[in-house]
């Protein structure tokens, strides 16, 4: 609750949130335009189909939708999670924090949650585009829910990546800067591997998150994807917590 407060009580907060809303709106309204104009083109052509072989609103609109929205969430997790130990070790209050009748793991439990319903009012706004969504057309809402699900299981990693390098920074700004830095290392840097057989291009899409998240907003009929996901938020919040503990001692 604490974390919440301190958040929405700042004036960056709210600012983060409905930016996210903003851009987020406008990347949708771009996406059914671009929908609407290629359907009235193919249309007027007589090349219209319906079926597996026609334009669907997934494929067309929905689906590049939650991609962008995958990849912003690169530049604005890290505003999220920029003051959630950053500022307590500038101000000098973690020390206070971590001198209370608490374990780290509560510590970083508490922050994580806190940033976790930042981003969930960040996402709120999913919910609006989606019931605009179909009042303009039909959608396949299996494959959406899929991609939305993708959508929040890659925002909780990057939240566990903008924690642990909070944990290791001493100001906002470099954990901001840290936070994007990584986060971008991690998205951008499987693409950038050439595979030289098989086996190594196994590889690569077995740690690539995005691959992972792509398939998500296919439908994500791959079971390995949220035990991965998950197990590496996990193995994130854990480096975290030990490197609290190593900040703790270090006083």
């Amino acid at each position: 609750r604490r974390e919440v407060r301190a958040l929405f009580d700042a004036p960056g907060g709210p600012l983060v949130v409905g930016i996210f809303w903003l851009v987020s709106s406008f990347i949708l309204v771009a996406h059914l335009y671009q929908f609407r104009a290629g359907t009235l083109e193919i249309a007027q052509s007589g090349q219209l189909r319906s079926g597996p072989l026609g334009v669907h609103i997934n494929d067309a609109a929905v689906r590049p939708f939650l991609l962008n929205l995958g990849s912003i969430l690169v530049f604005f997790v890290p505003l999220l999670t920029m003051r959630s130990f950053a500022e307590e070790r500038r101000s000098g209050g973690l020390e206070l924090l971590l001198s209370q009748p608490l374990r780290g793991a509560e510590v970083l439990l508490g922050k994580y949650l806190g940033a976790a319903l930042a981003l969930g009012a960040c996402l709120a706004i999913l919910v609006p585009q989606g019931v605009a969504l179909a009042c303009v057309s039909h959608p396949d809402w299996g494959a959406v829910g899929a991609g939305v699900l993708g959508l929040v299981c890659l925002g909780a990693l990057f939240l566990a990546v903008g924690i642990l390098v909070s944990v290791l920074s001493r100001s906002q700004v470099e954990a901001a800067v840290l936070a994007l830095g990584t986060l971008l290392a991690v998205v951008i840097g499987p693409g950038a591997i050439r595979p030289s057989g098989a086996h190594s291009e196994a590889f690569v899409a077995f740690i690539s998150i995005m691959a992972r998240f792509q398939d998500f907003t296919r439908g994500g009929r791959d079971p390995s994807h949220l035990p991965f996901l998950g197990g590496l938020t996990l193995v994130v919040l854990a480096v975290a917590l030990r490197s609290l503990d190593l900040v703790r001692w270090q006083g």
